[in-house]
């Protein structure tokens, strides 16, 4: 975060999330695994980035959210998260919190850094989420701290322990280190982000010699990896989207397991920002938005981000949203991102569960026969009853073809229908077929059902193919069209979806390759 943004800290009290369901830590039994840099890694370390990894291979629930809840002595607290909770129904994936405030003095330079938030990251943790870290650390170079937009001018003493920078350099560390331990002791895995925006010039690191910045980089690795034996951590690099030389400063794919991006601009697909993207997901590391908010406090619309997702971000694993003004809660169109289907929030997070690429699960649909409506040219005329939203043509999920028909829906109001009503001959023809999907997201649960049906002729009489338990890897559906009456006269085709007894909340429903034999 620039300078211009980290002042605004929230000072209410922190609160603490009672401890739910523990986070998976199955290892994942899948013959493509991405492993952290750090060979000692705990195996819920390894869990998480594999997990992580694997994201952008899903078809829906492939990009974690994340929120950031402050600084942790001087403002951090769960407040904006609970209000992000209210605006859009979902807890983050994802909880950040900061341990630094470099912009503060002590006389006890080590005081401004302060691990108090990890109570909250713990039960965080417990309930189910991710935990990442930043640290706006104050400059080595002054003996009381401060000095966090000062560029420090010999950057090198941070390599020498002798010099008094280089000693006080290595006590934030020992700092750190006692923070991130506390959480390793608790099975808290930690994406750690160190010198974020390293290619701008608004922080004491920024905008050093790059070669001089790797060696701090690696040394710091080595000293908490090695010499302190914190082996619950994922380092994050991270560079500004506004700058150049942001892969410069990259210290090797031997120090890093995520690349990201900082990324504060009204236009999520600004060429900038794309250019970036191109250049650090180019380095083969997941790749993350470590960083994301407007320039235009209050006005913003998050949904925008969806797009941006979709269109040109198809590789990111997360994204961390900003807090105070720059907060989704805070903006427009949280809910939008928030609850669309490419976004896994905390809930969603099953460490066991990772897709390999080109996989999906999905049922493959029947081979022959006519296609109806495949929804590569749009919703084709289908509409949605009892839906609360759509249907639109996606392509987050296709049984075939790249694209598909969804709605939004409302499990506690019972059945929803994606339809076409329209007079179709389907004399002389033996079997209608479907394919429908539940999303993975949502409460839809065990024994959700789905059916192929048709109404025909003057009194639009009912004929289907049955019940079928439908799940988000998608089921194929059939009408035998032998007992219909009317097939020259078929006023509508469509497909009926019952969620489960007692499930309630939101979710989506599918349908693609409708077809006739």
């Amino acid at each position: 975060m620039r300078s211009s943004r980290f002042r605004l800290a929230s000072t209410a009290a922190a609160t603490v999330l009672a401890a739910a369901t523990a986070l998976s830590v199955v290892t994942p039994a899948e013959a493509h695994t991405v492993s952290p840099v750090n060979a000692n890694a705990s195996t819920a370390t390894r869990n998480v980035l594999n997990w992580l990894a694997h994201l952008p291979n899903r078809s829906s629930n492939r990009i974690a959210s994340g929120f950031f809840g402050g600084y942790s002595n001087s403002g951090f607290s769960l407040s904006q998260t609970e209000e992000l909770r209210t605006a859009t129904g979902q807890y983050p994936a994802i909880l950040s919190c900061d341990y630094g405030s470099g912009w503060a003095t002590n006389n006890d330079i080590t005081a401004l850094v302060d691990y108090s938030c990890n109570p909250a990251l713990k039960s965080w943790s417990a309930s189910g989420g991710l935990v990442t870290i930043s640290v706006h650390l104050p400059s080595p170079a002054n003996a009381n701290g401060g000095g966090l937009n000062t560029p420090m001018g010999n950057f090198a003493d941070l390599l020498n322990p002798s010099t008094a920078a280089g000693a006080r350099w290595r006590q934030l560390q020992d700092k750190m280190a006692a923070g991130l331990q506390d959480l390793e002791n608790a099975g808290v895995p930690v994406l750690f982000r160190p010198f974020h925006e390293v290619n701008g010039d608004w922080f004491w690191w920024g905008n050093r010699d790059a070669n001089t910045f790797k060696q701090v980089w690696q040394q710091m690795y080595t000293y908490l990896t090695g010499t302190k034996g914190l082996d619950n951590l994922l380092w994050v690099y991270s560079a500004d989207f506004s700058r150049g030389n942001r892969t410069a400063y990259y210290p090797g794919g031997s120090y890093v397991d995520v690349v990201g991006m900082d990324a504060y601009d009204d236009n999520p697909q600004v060429s900038g920002i794309q250019s970036a993207y191109s250049e650090l997901v180019g380095l083969g590391k997941p790749f993350a938005f470590a960083e994301i908010g407007p320039d235009s406090q209050g006005s913003f619309d998050y949904g925008r981000w969806v797009t941006a997702f979709q269109q040109s971000y198809p590789k990111t694993s997360y994204f961390l949203a900003w807090n105070d003004g720059w907060g989704p809660a805070r903006n427009s169109g949280g809910s939008t991102l928030f609850n669309n289907s490419w976004i896994a929030n905390r809930g969603e997070v099953d460490l066991g569960n990772v897709t390999e690429p080109g996989g999906g699960g999905t049922t493959p649909p029947p081979s022959g026969g006519t296609l109806l409506n495949g929804f590569e040219s749009g919703t084709e005329g289908w509409t949605g009853t009892n839906v609360t939203g759509g249907p639109w043509q996606v392509t987050e999920w296709a049984s075939q073809g790249t694209r598909a028909l969804k709605s939004d829906v409302n499990l506690a109001a019972g059945a929803a229908y994606l339809k076409k009503t329209a007079t179709t001959n389907l004399s002389g023809r033996g079997t209608l077929r479907a394919t429908a999907r539940v999303a993975p997201w949502g409460s839809f649960g065990a024994g959700s059902q789905a059916k192929l049906y048709v109404k025909t002729g003057a009194g639009w009489q009912w004929f289907d193919g049955g019940t079928v338990a439908v799940t988000s890897a998608g089921v194929n559906l059939s009408l035998p069209l032998s007992g219909v009456a009317n097939l020259g006269d078929v006023r509508e085709i469509g497909v009926q979806f019952v969620p489960a007894g007692g499930a309630s909340g939101t979710s989506a429903i599918y349908v693609d390759n409708v077809t006739v034999q």
